[in-house]
């Protein structure tokens, strides 16, 4: 098998792994799948004319299903307008879809010897040729250009959009993959962007009414890592192998039960609307990339877990040792990651509910007796198969349950956080205020201790007539000791009568107060039983 746009039996073992190699490759443009319940075929990278045929001919029974996958569809403007006109997608989502995103430049790791948080401003030096100035002069404002769809979904990830027609729902939003962390590279520098854990791509899942899905995919643009690119398409490969019977009754493809998805065996249903339970399911298991929701949770629940161990870790610190300056601008970052992806998940059950929204009344009329065809005819957008619904709908409550709540509950532990490292640090500091007062008293203490005995000593030491030549050294040392003792004495009841003074005036001071604001309650409600008798 290659690239060469012919189909081939996708339940060979060289097709499939070829398929695999071939998804994963950044150079293929597209692929379609059509397949059944006891076949299944792919090609890739099929020209215009080959999807002009495709969409003319008519289904076979053995293949009632198709999924047309296209990566950047930019590059494919003519297959994209083919598509666009079999299924008569809106001028406005033909444009979005074809709109070129732009090359996105590899991202420049921060030199370690840059400032950890706060990026260097680069100033340009005077230029004759551009006739601008560092001093006194700025240059000319520059017309800014009108907001594009890919400028808007880079500003908002949580940037959704839902289009709806008799012949197919559209949906489009950010999904959010895995990449590549450069944690190793710079474990010593603090990222203010954590950009390099969590890829933002743009992508369009369109379910149309003769069972056919179909996926858009941004540029990812240039990538770092060469396995950031099966973390992008991890799902995507998952669905794909699920349609091989290589891959669903294959132990070794399915080790993983999260990775058991229904998409072919939903022909072994007896209901006789084996089509749309297929293709529903394909629409589903595209939109549900349950790994990237359960990796950024887990990751933030790790970064949580390192700050907090971190901050913990302080309070063993000694006072002499400055505190870690990365700990709040980490938690500022974190925060604000978590905010921004509780916003995505937002969009993503939003996404959900305006899906379902239609199902409702097209599953209600089915039920009072009226065949699916008629219902479908009537309705604004495809019918959902009954299997498909409920996923969704458990998926709503999944979203709800594990990832809202509990970024919730992330923003919260991370603003505990901050108070508690300021409340560690205010105690660190107030234990180092509390041992330079004890110092500053034992000084204190010690030079009233000693001031008697430096009198003593001046007094032995004056040149007097009278006095001299009359003290020996015994007589002073036994003066010395005296002295001592009374002011050790002195100073100790001083101390304690100092203390039982202040004591004593607070709590006269407090008794004092009490008692005027006694006699002020009394001269009011005196004043008030005056003023009621006067009324009366």
């Amino acid at each position: 098998m290659s690239k060469d746009g012919q189909f081939a039996d996708f339940d060979e073992e060289e097709v499939y792994q070829n398929a695999k190699a071939f998804t994963l490759d950044l150079s293929t443009q597209n692929f379609i799948v059509e397949f059944g319940q006891d076949k299944a075929q792919i090609a890739f990278n099929v020209e215009k004319n080959g999807f002009e045929k495709l969409l003319k001919s008519q289904r076979t029974a053995e293949y009632p299903i198709r999924w047309i996958n296209i990566w950047k569809p930019q590059l494919q403007p003519q297959i994209v307008e083919a598509i666009s006109k079999h299924y008569h997608f809106s001028a406005r989502l033909e444009a979005i879809i074809r709109s070129n995103p732009g090359v996105t430049p590899p991202q420049v790791l921060p030199s370690p010897k840059a400032h950890r948080f706060r990026p260097r401003l680069h100033h340009d030096k005077d230029d004759v040729e551009h006739r601008a100035s560092s001093i006194g002069e700025r240059p000319p404002p520059t017309v800014q250009n009108r907001s594009s769809h890919y400028s808007i979904v880079r500003d908002m990830y949580h940037y959704h959009a839902l289009d709806v027609s008799k012949r197919f729902l559209c949906i489009g939003a950010n999904w959010m993959h895995g990449r590549m962390t450069y944690k190793q590279v710079l474990s010593d520098t603090f990222k203010e962007d954590e950009e390099e854990k969590r890829c933002r791509l743009y992508s369009w899942l369109v379910l149309c009414d003769d069972n056919t899905v179909i996926s858009f995919h941004e540029d990812p643009g240039n990538l770092k890592e060469s396995k950031d690119i099966e973390l992008i398409r991890s799902n995507l490969l998952s669905v794909l192998k699920q349609i091989s019977k290589l891959g669903f009754l294959n132990p070794a493809e399915t080790d993983n039960p999260l990775e058991i998805q229904a998409v072919r065996q939903a022909f072994n249903d007896e209901s006789g609307r084996v089509r749309d339970e297929g293709a529903s399911n394909l629409f589903y298991y595209l939109f549900d990339d349950w790994y990237a929701a359960y990796s950024t949770v887990k990751q933030f629940r790790e970064e949580l877990k390192d700050l907090r161990r971190q901050i913990f870790d302080n309070i063993h610190r000694k006072s002499v040792e400055s505190m870690d300056n990365e700990i709040i601008p980490s938690l500022h970052v974190l925060g604000a990651n978590i905010r921004q992806m509780h916003h995505v998940y937002e969009g993503y059950k939003n996404l959900i509910q305006r899906i379902l929204e239609p199902q409702k009344h097209l599953h209600a009329t089915a039920l009072l007796g009226e065949s699916p065809k008629s219902t479908a005819s009537a309705a604004q957008s495809p019918p959902l198969a009954l299997s498909a619904v409920s996923r969704f709908q458990r998926l709503g409550d999944r979203l709800q349950l594990l990832i809202l709540n509990e970024t919730k509950e992330f923003v919260v532990e991370k603003d505990a956080l901050i108070n508690t490292y300021f409340n560690i640090n205010a105690q660190k500091d107030s234990e180092a205020t509390a041992r330079l007062t004890r110092a500053a008293t034992l000084l204190a203490k010690l030079s009233v201790l000693f001031l008697p005995v430096n009198l003593m000593t001046a007094y032995f030491s004056t040149q007097i007539k009278g006095i001299q030549d009359i003290y020996t050294m015994k007589d002073y040392w036994y003066s010395f000791a005296v002295i001592m003792c009374i002011s050790f004495l002195f100073l100790f009841f001083f101390g304690k009568l100092l203390m039982l003074i202040t004591e004593t005036l607070d709590n006269s001071v407090k008794k004092t107060g009490k008692y005027f604001k006694r006699l002020m309650i009394k001269k009011k409600e005196k004043e008030k039983v005056i003023e009621k008798e006067k009324e009366k």
